[in-house]
């Protein structure tokens, strides 16, 4: 259960970020200055990539498993693997302009790290215990 709380939270957070990010480059002017009807498509983008990093962040699951959960590399592989191929793959799709992939990406890369680390941390305790 914790791992599914941990994919809704970085979710949840990231797309926050994202939307308030968003606001901020539309009330600027420095994005959808056009007058039509996709004045507000980068909202809906912000959402739709952070939903597509979360479902790429379903093999944490696989830190159930001990043998997963014990070494540190295959744990970082589980959290990261595939939401770097995601990132990887929008910026060959957005190659004439990706500063804005890397824009609506970095928020939930960063909150991962962030809770990677704290999990790493809890089971180092957790093993120091033993």
């Amino acid at each position: 259960m914790k791992y599914l709380a941990l994919i809704i939270m970085c979710f949840l957070s990231a797309s926050i970020i994202s939307l308030i990010g968003v606001f901020i480059l539309l009330s600027l002017n420095l994005i959808g200055n056009a007058d039509s009807d996709f004045r507000n498509l980068p909202y809906g983008i912000a959402i739709g990539v952070n939903f597509c990093l979360g479902l790429g962040t379903f093999p944490v699951f696989l830190n159930l498993n001990d043998r997963v959960r014990s070494n540190q590399m295959w744990s970082a592989l589980s959290f990261f693997f595939l939401p770097i191929v995601f990132v990887f793959f929008t910026l060959l799709a957005m190659w004439d302009q990706p500063w804005p992939g890397i824009l609506f990406c970095m928020p939930y890369l960063v909150i991962l790290v962030v809770l990677f680390l704290r999990y790493r941390k809890r089971i180092k305790a957790d093993n120091s215990r033993i």
